[in-house]
């Protein structure tokens, strides 16, 4: 039942860069986050060698910053982008049932309002398209949509007024931690190669070297240790996201364009479920996500300059979605002194500034030179499989790999269970049988299993060993050390910044006085693993601390 699971410790990186310098390897993949961790699973899969690098951390970057949501894209029907909506459906039919534990549905409301384009006439036909194209000829893990009454809406979501509201339409989506989501998949490209492909985060690809027009080499450089090295290879990726238009070698232009996101406590909207808002500065649309004791609102579309490794929430930003929240829920007068953190990530679109940013394209894009590296951007997090299996195939295609046999060249040949996907109930009937039932509350329970998997098991079979480590190291969230050894031993966090902002979601779902109660005690566990030395403890505390208090320089009481 436990989930087949490779060490991953960070103390092992120099055994690691070795072997990436001496490997011989077919594809380089430049760019960790869930485009290059589907690239990687997909040659993975097919025995295809592969080195993964990434500047900074796995999904470091947009991969951890998005709406946190597996879904259809309705608002993509408004722009005819039928294709788009068919893809991202049934990839989210596949990611309900291949990770159940982490992909999980959620319903959303689309109301009908008097005075507003939202007619119920459009609400119907929304929710009918958009069962019709995610649902035809396909098993869906998912119910149907449904027409709700004004009645019926307030007895669903008592928080939301219903005044001017004509009709509801109730359909579902998927929610899930964006980040673990890549990881998970680089996990399960790494266990596939039975260790042999190296993932490398905080190593960045400095040059690509071209030979007579062909890709040769990627001179790497480890931005934490200071080495470098050289790799020879015949095809190079660059899957670096909004850092994609600067690799040297015929790399695409791309359209960076920066969404935010606010988090609050979910008290102070109270909301069950997700609503589909308009806003009422500019008529796009945007979500307010129930996720467990938080609302995340957001998200904005606006082109961006500036350094694609600090986009930052403005007090602008801020405003623009409180203002239509409040629209839309008047009793609850937010404001930004409820904010427990932000967070903003940058898209990299197509280069089409003949639309406003909100109304460009998120289908996906290759640009291919001729020269073996390869440029992927655009695209979302829902499609990152299709993504990969269509790039994967151009590159075998041209030549830059090998020709792909049989099955492997077929779409859907990728299309399994994740390792560590489990249902609750397969979960929980697997506790008893192992010894480990009866270990931690429920809620530190379920808390393990919606992020763990079936490699909870494992976390709790530690807990068992050492009653202690299952103690939560906050009170009232469940946390505890034996979920953060597990996380160093086999995740790959070599800074406290990666345990508390990707490993898990503490980084935006803890209000800032509380991080400032846990950002040490994590801290010091991750100093006893590593052996840190006092000042380093103080360094990966300031420096977290200091970048939680950087996200909330949008409320006005930071500029005091």
């Amino acid at each position: 039942m436990i989930a087949p699971c490779l060490a991953w410790d960070a103390q092992d990186r120099p055994a690691a860069l070795e072997r990436a310098r001496t490997r011989p390897v077919d594809l380089v993949i430049v760019g960790g986050g869930i485009t290059g961790a589907g690239l990687a699973r997909e040659a993975a899969l097919r025995g295809i060698p592969c080195l993964l690098v990434e500047r900074g951390d796995f999904a470091g970057g947009t991969s951890s910053r998005s709406s946190k949501l597996v879904h259809g894209g309705m608002r993509y029907l408004a722009e005819g982008d039928l294709r788009l909506v068919r893809e991202s459906s049934l990839e989210r039919n596949w990611l309900c049932a291949a990770l159940p534990n982490l992909v999980r549905p959620l319903p959303f409301y689309y109301c009908a309002r008097k005075g507003t384009p939202d007619t119920p006439g459009r609400v119907r036909l929304a929710l009918g398209l958009y069962d019709l194209i995610g649902r035809a000829g396909v098993r869906s893990e998912l119910p149907p949509s449904t027409i709700l009454s004004p009645a019926r809406l307030h007895a669903e979501e008592p928080c939301l007024p219903t005044e001017g509201v004509t009709l509801a339409g109730r359909f579902l989506d998927a929610m899930v931690d964006d980040a673990r989501l890549t990881l998970e998949v680089l996990k399960e490209a790494r266990q596939l190669s039975g260790g042999q492909d190296q993932l490398l985060n905080y190593v960045e690809a400095v040059r690509v070297g071209i030979e007579d027009g062909r890709v040769c080499e990627v001179e790497c450089r480890d931005r934490l240790g200071g080495g470098a090295f050289t790799v020879r290879a015949r095809c190079v990726v660059n899957a670096a996201g909004a850092r994609a238009g600067g690799l040297m070698g015929g790399a695409a232009p791309i359209r960076p364009t920066k969404g935010v996101h606010l988090v609050i406590p979910n008290a102070r909207l109270a909301i069950r479920g997700a609503f589909v808002l308009r806003s009422v500065d500019d008529g796009r649309t945007f979500f307010a996500l129930r996720r467990g004791e938080v609302t995340l609102i957001g998200t904005t579309d606006t082109d961006f300059e500036g350094d694609p490794d600090a986009p930052t929430c403005t007090r602008e930003d801020c405003d623009y979605l409180l203002r239509s929240v409040n629209a839309a829920f008047p009793q609850a007068h937010l404001t930004d002194r409820d904010l427990l953190s932000t967070y903003a990530g940058i898209r990299p679109l197509l280069p089409d500034p003949a639309v406003p940013a909100s109304r460009v394209s998120r289908r996906h894009f290759i640009h291919d030179p001729g020269t073996g590296l390869v440029t992927i951007g655009g695209g979302k997090l829902t499609t990152f499989r299709p993504m990969a299996w269509e790039l994967l195939t151009l590159c075998s295609r041209r030549g830059y790999l090998r020709p792909l046999r049989g099955r492997e060249r077929q779409r859907d040949f990728s299309r399994r269970p994740l390792p560590a996907g489990v249902t609750w109930g397969a979960f929980a009937a697997a506790l008893g049988p192992a010894g480990l039932d009866g270990l931690v509350p429920e809620a530190t329970l379920r808390h393990l299993h919606q992020q763990y998997g079936r490699s909870a098991l494992r976390i709790l079979a530690a807990i068992r060993a050492d009653p202690a480590s299952g103690a939560p190291l906050l009170a009232g969230h469940p946390f505890c050390r034996a979920e953060l050894e597990h996380i160093l031993a086999f995740e790959d966090a070599p800074t406290l910044q990666d345990v508390m902002a990707r490993r898990t979601e503490m980084r935006w779902t803890l209000a800032e006085a509380d991080q400032a109660d846990l950002a040490p005690r994590v801290a010091e566990i991750m100093g006893c693993y590593y052996a840190w030395d006092g000042p380093r403890l103080t360094l990966e505390t300031t420096r977290y601390l200091d970048e939680v208090r950087t996200t909330l320089h949008c409320r006005r009481d930071a500029h005091d």
